[in-house]
């Protein structure tokens, strides 16, 4: 009987191991699934500088916990030249890994301040412009595995 809970206790210790092994290898996998507002819309003369992304909602798509540590951002115009950028900034915000299937955690960033004088000087009235936010993602353990998921945001210039 013992040898039996002996070579029982084994089999559960390899496949325990082996399963463990197998998340120590995974890296960072993050998605954006919500962004709010979508797009800003402004003017020449507008007293509002900075177009605000109210939230920026993420997702982690494995069980590996990180954090993301910068965003960078760039702008388009219409035909896909990039005009402004790329520009970064530090930030500090966790995205817990998948424990359970069925609840996921979300992580948010609240209020998000896009200057808007690149687009004024560069966009002709009645075009629009693009910016691409770039975030960037670090595991939690390790320190040196990445992740990068992107959106877009748009900008619309009022026809004066």
């Amino acid at each position: 009987m013992k040898r039996i809970l002996v070579l029982l206790g084994m089999i559960i210790l390899f496949v325990a191991c082996d399963y463990a092994k197998e998340s120590v290898d995974l890296r960072p996998d993050i998605e954006v699934v919500r962004i709010n507002p979508l797009a800003w819309y402004t003017c020449l003369g507008d007293t509002i500088d900075a177009a605000k992304i109210d939230t920026v909602t993420f997702v982690a798509n494995n069980s590996v916990d990180c954090y993301i540590e910068k965003m960078v951002w760039e702008y388009y115009d219409e035909s896909g030249s990039l005009f402004f950028g790329p520009d970064e900034m530090a930030i500090y915000v966790k995205v817990n890994g998948i424990v359970d299937p069925s609840c996921v955690d979300t992580s948010r960033i609240f209020n998000i301040f896009l200057p808007l004088l690149p687009v004024w000087n560069n966009i002709d009235p009645g075009s629009s412009a693009k910016v691409l936010l770039r975030f960037i993602a670090v595991d939690e353990y390790f320190g040196s595995r990445y992740d990068t998921c992107t959106v877009w945001f748009g900008i619309y210039m009022w026809p004066q």
